[in-house]
This record gives structure tokens, sequence and C-alpha cells, in this order.
């Protein structure tokens, strides 16, 4: 069970503070639809990450969809330990496998550096995901349009992440 970290163990949907028109659209739209799948971008300290935790305690107090939560840095740590390792299933990637309903909320998806295992394990899983009918959320620094840099994200990958959840820009200044 992924655990809130304490500076986001108060967000919830309650808790949010949009600070425009933009950003009550966008709490309107994810407590609309807690399930959803969304991908969340803007600057950085402008609450994707808030509006994430927001989403999953309400998946979490409903009980009805098994989840996880990862940053890129644990994703990835665990589908390396996965390759290296026959014994061990990565816990999303054995979840995304099955056909109850599953939720991963990613974080910081542009937080690495790719490689070709990367990119293969990472397209691999959003793949399993989108072809089992997962629910995904995630977030980014960057648009899905700036995600396609060379140094970012296989268009593979980004194009799992465009088909399966609705982009959603958090305040930026």
């Amino acid at each position: 069970m992924s655990v809130i970290p304490e500076l986001l163990g108060s967000a919830t949907f309650e808790s949010y503070q949009p600070r425009n028109q933009r950003d009550e659209r966008t709490l309107a739209l994810i407590r609309d639809d807690p399930g959803g799948s969304w991908y969340l971008t803007g600057d950085y300290g402008n609450a994707k990450t808030y509006l994430l935790y927001a989403q999953y305690r309400e998946i979490v107090m409903a009980g009805e969809t098994k989840w996880h939560v990862r940053t890129t840095r644990e994703l990835v740590k665990e589908l390396r330990s996965a390759d290296l390792d026959h014994g061990f299933v990565s816990p999303p990637f054995a979840s995304a496998s099955r056909r109850v309903p599953y939720h991963l909320f990613w974080d910081d998806i542009d937080k690495l550096k790719t490689t070709d295992f990367k990119t293969e394990v990472q397209f691999d899983l959003l793949d399993t995901l989108y072809r089992q009918k997962h629910s995904l959320t995630v977030t980014g620094n960057l648009s899905l349009r700036d995600l396609l840099g060379r140094e970012h994200l296989h268009p593979a990958i980004v194009r799992r992440v465009d088909d399966m959840c609705i982009a959603l820009e958090v305040w930026t200044p």
C-alpha cells in the first residue's frame, strides 16, 4: 500500500486552492470523475502532485479499484528489479496485467534520463494499461508536445499517455 508523503497528507479536493478559472475547471473535472485518467501539466510548485494525491485519496476511500502511486524513479527501479530478478514482479505491472480495475498514479513522468531499457519497460507498462483499459494519472512539468523532445520520452510513450489521459494544465504564472 502506498503511503501519502507527510507534505501531502492533507491533500483533498476540499483543501485544494484554485488560483484561477483554469484551476477551478481542472478541479471540477477531476472531482466529477476521480477514476478518470488525467495528465496534469504545469510549472514547478503549481499543485500537480497535490491534485494527484487528492484524486488518489478519493479512489482509496471508494475502495473499488486497485491502485499504486509511484514516482518515475520508483517505477523504473521496480521495473529494473523485475528485469534483473526474474522472481520479482513489479506490483504496478502485475496489477496492470489483470482485468481487475486498476489505477496507476505516476508522479513526475518527465524526471528521468532516457535509455533503451527505460523506454522499453515504460512503454510495455503503458501499453498494458492501455490494452487492459485501466486508468492512469500522470504529472509532468512539460506539455505532452514538449515531452516529445529527444532527451525526454519516446513518442510511443507520449502517444499512449495522450490516448489514455485528458491533459489539464495546472496554473502557470
